[in-house]
């Protein structure tokens, strides 16, 4: 038998963006957080022994398997190292070569000096809370109020993957796949579609242990467990092998992706409440929710809801079909497979998710334009009025702090290959009402909050999909003198315009000849 080489790469991955990866249970570890004075239950992460997140092996594995999938052709290899097997084709299971570790935290956070919602120091997490939206009344949905831990961004967890009878160039597909990290184009735990889970990669060390290495570490007695003996690669050779990891993906994603940057330009002030830092008699009942650099911020989940809610709109005002959502639903009824998404989802859920459906549209969240003007907090009082005595009714008077004329960017990433050309259509009309004005965001519209305008500052897409795999696109194409990249709504161009035209026919003829139904 020969000897089979072993190897192990380490590394840090940081949060961008909070992180939850779910426990399946609840926990009551957080004190201060109470809802009329009543201890709530949160929506537990998972932990280590030690008390702390962690990110299971099998999750990072997975998640770095599905993006290796869209960006090579060396299915062998990918084969050899995750391992293989589809037991309803026939084909015989076979384990991977590479080992991956649960993944500890490394680098904690120690008093910052922006914390997140309901800081939880020993345990390194804040709360999520959040509340879900009548998307008819814009107003709260009673009784919908939920919390969940979340990792902040700044929390490094180390990486360990290990591998025997690895050859170098499976070493160089982990590193390709660890390189997937950077540029957010990798994201773990759950609400990837709200931009959440995105991590930064930095490789520490790749190790190997060789037939030379081992038989000297035998002489020397065998000291210590088999990795003690691990020595570490050169610059030269670690150097070597980060080159071929490039030659072993695309460039670009082999899966068809629109990707668009926005800023949201507001004339008016702005605020998504942060609840936990509500202080009875001290601080004002609603204030700003903010990012580790103290900056105010626009959430995705409350981007998403409220171009959600102008789509039904659209969908609507053309006789189309959107679900109405009443008392006991949230929107159409679940889907278990992927057969069923036409038969039951309406056009908004295809497009923005349902239960058994992600959506396709990724939504970061919108943050503060550096550089922009910086108004002082504006902070008004505001009281309820008594409807049969017009005086102010007792014991309702209450304030809120918000931030005047903010400025956020942010983006858009959009699965082409899981959106049909009218769903294209159906965007183009939401990103017009949006530069115009006509959609609002965050507390207090009906009070003159929240009014703004968008500017699309520029778009990218890689390609269409094929009409042999998809074809509803039959009649779509990017020829080559389209411009695969816009700046600062420049890229109207001719071609450009003549493409989203073209995706807004085909929704209202979507609609006109089907009336939305599917």
């Amino acid at each position: 038998m020969s000897f089979q080489t072993r190897w192990r790469i380490t590394g840090t991955l940081t949060t961008l963006t909070p992180l939850h990866i779910g426990s399946g249970t609840s926990t009551d570890v957080h004190e201060k957080l109470k809802v009329e004075e009543e201890a709530v239950k949160v929506t537990a992460i998972a932990i280590d022994g030690r008390g702390k997140p962690y990110i299971p092996g099998s999750t990072l594995k997975g998640n770095l398997r599905a993006w290796l999938q869209t960006r090579t052709t060396c299915s062998g290899l990918l084969n050899n190292v995750f391992g293989n097997g589809d037991e309803e084709k026939g084909i015989e299971s076979q384990g991977g070569k590479a080992e991956f570790w649960n993944v500890l935290i490394k680098d904690t956070l120690e008093s910052p000096q922006h914390p997140p919602s309901y800081w939880h120091q020993e345990r390194q997490v804040g709360v999520e809370v959040g509340v879900t939206i009548d998307r008819v009344t814009r107003t709260a949905r009673e009784q919908k109020l939920f919390h969940r831990e979340m990792v902040p961004p700044g929390v490094g967890f180390e990486v360990r993957i290990t591998g025997k009878d690895l050859n170098e160039d499976e070493v160089a597909l982990l590193l390709a796949g660890l390189n997937g990290f950077h540029d957010e184009q990798i994201s773990l735990g759950s609400n990837n579609a709200q931009n959440q889970g995105v991590m930064d990669w930095k490789l520490q060390e790749i190790e190997r242990l060789d037939e030379a290495t081992t038989q000297n570490w035998i002489a020397e007695g065998a000291l210590g467990m088999w990795n003690s003996a691990l020595q570490p690669l050169n610059k030269t050779q670690q150097d070597s092998l980060l080159q071929k990891s490039n030659t072993l993906i695309y460039e670009q994603s082999n899966q068809p992706t629109l990707q668009l940057h926005f800023q949201l330009i507001f004339d008016s002030p702005f605020l998504v409440n942060d609840p936990s830092l509500f202080i009875k008699d001290k601080t004002p009942n609603h204030q700003p929710r903010r990012d580790r650099h103290g900056k105010a911020v626009l959430p995705s989940s409350s981007l998403r809801g409220a171009i959600r809610t102008q789509a039904e709109r659209i969908i609507r005002t053309l006789k189309g079909k959107a679900c109405l959502i009443d008392d006991d639903k949230l929107a159409c009824d679940p889907i278990e497979k992927y057969e069923e998404v036409e038969k039951k989802l309406c056009l908004a859920c295809q497009m923005f998710g349902a239960t058994g459906w992600q959506s396709p549209i990724q939504i970061s969240d919108f943050t503060w334009v550096e550089n922009t003007q910086e108004y002082p907090p504006l902070q008004q009082e505001f009281v309820a009025i008594d409807r049969f005595t017009g005086g102010g009714a007792e014991h309702l008077k209450f304030n809120a702090e918000s931030v005047y004329k903010p400025c956020f960017q942010g983006y858009w990433k959009i699965d082409l290959q899981r959106v049909k050309p009218w769903g294209l259509g159906l965007l183009a009309l939401v990103i017009r009402d949006l530069i115009e004005g006509d959609v609002t965001f965050g507390y207090g519209t009906a009070k003159g909050y929240g009014h703004c305008y968008a500017k699309l500052q520029d778009g990218s897409v890689n390609a269409l999909p094929n009409a042999e795999d998809y074809p509803a696109w039959k009649e779509f194409a990017l020829n080559p003198d389209t411009p695969q990249e816009w700046h600062d709504n420049k890229a109207m161009l001719p071609e450009v315009q003549n493409l989203i035209n073209n995706f807004v026919n085909e929704f209202q003829k979507f609609i006109v000849t089907k009336g939305g139904e599917l």
